[in-house]
């Protein structure tokens, strides 16, 4: 039904330069992000649920994803990062066999993995790698693919292709409710195209469209449902993703800092890939109308539409959601000025050329791949340390602190840290509240109240407050500060923070 077609020798080499770039990134280290979502997934594999015992204002999603990471490989930097690898190896091989009709020419039609998940790899620090929106490029991909495809055909077989659409689009949805914007863009179209383009009647394009997808993206939401029902978790379930979200960003305050910043990292560190889209979307859509570029282009739209409506936190990893539409954009762009370049010059003047104008992200690989070499590739657990000092100056100093409470003679049990998740990596120790000590500045004013009840119910032998977060917890809930200070007593202060022990 579907026209897939195999890979070629230039696929198979192309997919070997994605495993090596890959692996560059495997001993980097955790940034709190990260070591939040580790901590959650491990949770959850020590039989905690989600929300109820372990709560974030963050869908499901994430956490699975970290849980089955840490299941199969080790819940560390490496076995996390090689279950991300293996991810988007995968994303690579369907980008190759779902897309070679896109493209004119079969050698730049194998790039397109370079100009995606290789771009993703090379401009990524700690701080991106993992996050949700690198990791939903795949199924919104799968989604768009199935979209497009249901273009060209009729009856049963577009029935399928949206049933699969809107079944991958309920998996999009578990990693993050507002993106839904961006799937209603790509099923808005079909629509759209069925009644201007094929003259279809409104209500019967609605219903052919849309009934299909309804069917599809129920099932992974049922499924979702269906498990906190069982643990009788639907109450928090529907505050998390309901409640929370809007009161979070109605008390966040609009940062045009934080948006240039963002902004300022994607030009730095997408320019060759934005330029080279353009062209795509200059020749591609204007002069063939290609339908596929359209989708694309709604695509990376609808991407800033979503950047933009989370106006508390403009973070540089929000942009990640157009590592994939760019890329496939900026191959077709390559695709289209492989023509005009033979022309003019010989085929391999034109391969030097187009590495010459990638070369600002061939340098920023090559920095990593030498610091990895000069670390001896981080085999050593000492060595490691070193290379992920590079990437992150605080690891050290962090691992330090989780130390200082492993000593023999330390008080067992779960600790609480207002700060970086890391301590907890470090130490091995889990949280002693469900209420999370990373980001306090988005706390509602009850959470403040639960937290407090929670650390006096829990009592946990060791708490940590880092200096980050204690104007943020003298500004917003002084109390918590007086509860510790009467049932505690310092036990060690330095320039990250400061440890209190239980009396």
């Amino acid at each position: 039904m579907i026209n897939i077609t195999k890979l070629n020798k230039i696929d198979f080499l192309v997919l070997i330069a994605i495993v090596v770039i890959g692996l560059i990134h495997l001993p980097f280290p955790f940034d709190g992000d990260q070591a939040f979502f580790r901590l959650g997934a491990l949770e959850m594999q020590q039989g905690k649920v989600l929300y109820r015992d372990f709560w974030d204002v963050k869908q499901p999603g994430i956490f699975c994803f970290y849980f089955l990471a840490g299941t199969f490989f080790g819940f560390n930097e490496i076995g996390i990062h090689l279950f991300e690898l293996i991810y988007m190896v995968f994303l690579s091989i369907v980008l190759l066999l779902s897309l070679k009709s896109y493209f004119r020419h079969p050698i730049i039609a194998s790039l397109v993995p370079l100009l995606t998940v290789g771009v993703y790899y090379t401009v990524s620090q700690p701080w991106h790698l993992t996050q949700v929106e690198a990791l939903v490029g795949f199924p919104l991909f799968i989604c768009l693919w199935l979209t497009s495809q249901s273009f060209q055909y009729e009856g049963k077989q577009r029935f399928f292709l949206l049933l699969l659409s809107g079944f991958i689009g309920g998996i999009v949805l578990i990693f993050k409710l507002i993106l839904l914007l961006i799937l209603i863009s790509f099923w808005f179209t079909v629509f759209i195209y069925s009644v201007l383009i094929k003259r279809q009647q409104i209500p019967k394009a609605f219903l052919e469209i849309f009934i299909p997808i309804f069917l599809g993206i129920i099932f992974p939401i049922l499924f979702i449902v269906s498990y906190f029902a069982w643990f009788n978790s639907l109450p928090i379930l529907y505050e998390t993703f309901f409640l929370y979200p809007p009161r979070i960003v109605a008390n966040s305050q609009f940062a045009p800092s934080g948006l240039f910043a963002g902004i300022k990292w994607f030009l730095n560190s997408f320019y060759p890939v934005l330029l080279a889209a353009t062209v795509a979307v200059d020749v591609s859509l204007r002069k063939s109308k290609n339908i596929l570029t359209l989708l694309l282009v709604i695509w990376c739209i609808f991407d800033w539409g979503v950047i933009v409506l989370q106006r508390g936190a403009f973070w540089e990893y929000h942009y990640l959601l157009l590592f994939v539409p760019l890329g496939i954009l900026a191959t077709k762009g390559l695709d289209v000025l492989w023509e005009s370049f033979k022309k003019l010059i010989s085929p391999f003047t034109t391969i030097l050329l187009i590495f010459l104008f990638f070369l600002p992200l061939s340098n920023t690989l090559m920095k990593k791949s030498i610091v990895l070499v000069n670390n001896n590739f981080a085999l050593a657990e000492e060595t490691r340390l070193k290379y992920q000092t590079i990437f992150r100056e605080k690891y050290p100093s962090l691992r330090s602190e989780a130390e200082f409470i492993s000593q023999p003679g330390s008080l067992p049990g779960k600790i609480y840290v207002a700060g970086d998740p890391s301590i907890y990596y470090f130490s091995n120790r889990t949280q002693a509240t469900s209420i999370r000590g990373w980001a306090l500045e988005y706390f509602l004013p009850e959470q403040w109240t639960k937290l407090l009840e929670e650390l006096d119910s829990s009592k946990p032998p060791y708490i940590f407050i880092d200096y980050i977060q204690q104007p943020t917890i003298k500004k917003n809930f002084p109390r918590m500060l007086e509860f510790i200070e009467g049932r505690y007593r310092i036990l060690r202060q330095n320039d990250n923070g400061i440890w209190y022990i239980l009396l």
